[in-house]
């Protein structure tokens, strides 16, 4: 099992800016995983938010970065995103 490296928090808890550095300290890692066709989209979760979670993000901001990168990978995929 490959280690995932997610940035750490650079902002202070409730900082205005700090769902969407999680996201972006996410989105390598989701790349990375990505590419293994041998993990389920649960198995993806689970290693995001043990990474996420390690690097000091808290649970209820991974979670919800990972369903809005979830969602943004979907309307991509669909052809609306810019």
């Amino acid at each position: 099992m490959n280690m995932i490296d997610v940035a750490s928090p650079k902002r202070p808890i409730g900082h205005p800016e700090r769902a969407l550095d999680c996201e972006v300290a996410l989105s390598p890692a989701i790349d990375q995983l990505s590419d293994d066709d041998t993990l389920s989209e649960e198995e993806i979760e689970a290693r995001l938010m043990e990474a996420g979670l390690a690097a000091g993000w808290e649970e209820h901001e991974l979670r919800t970065a990972i369903a809005d990168l979830r969602r943004n990978a979907a309307l991509g995929l669909q052809g609306l995103s810019e």
